[in-house]
């Protein structure tokens, strides 16, 4: 489809600007997550493949859990004050740290250093997602 669109020549930032966003925090969250790993010298499944393997299961746990805060956002829910958020984002970062120390073994406290560093982007990414399913659907 992105292919599409740029050779119809009617590429507007606009369109762009939010998957180039997004693309950005995926790499910088795959890199943070690395250098997480070896800041806590994490032994196991640290290969670039581990790695990458890691974020998508994160990437998806925090996508599922966090939908439903998707669809109250499209609805108009948030005037204001978002009460079911600090739950969901509480919930998906006690699992986030599960999965980490999981997959890597590190132990619970080094994953909460590898957990802190990549979860800011992970809910970035679905910040401009949310929006621009927002107002797609507007």
């Amino acid at each position: 489809m992105l292919l599409a669109i740029l050779q119809m020549g009617t590429s507007s930032m606009d369109f762009l600007s939010p998957i180039i966003l997004m693309v950005a925090f995926a790499a910088g969250d795959i890199l943070l997550l690395k250098l997480g790993l070896v800041i806590t010298k994490s032994q196991k499944r640290t290969r670039m493949k581990w790695v990458a393997g890691s974020f998508l299961i994160q990437f998806g746990i925090v996508f599922i859990i966090s939908s439903p805060l998707f669809l109250l956002g499209i609805m108009g829910a948030y005037h204001g004050e978002p009460q079911g958020l600090v739950p969901i984002i509480l919930l998906s970062i006690f699992i986030d740290f599960n999965v980490i120390n999981i997959l890597h073994q590190v132990g619970l406290k080094r994953s909460l250093v590898v957990g802190i560093l990549t979860f800011a982007p992970i809910m970035l990414i679905m910040v401009v997602f949310g929006s621009n399913l927002g107002n797609f659907f507007m």
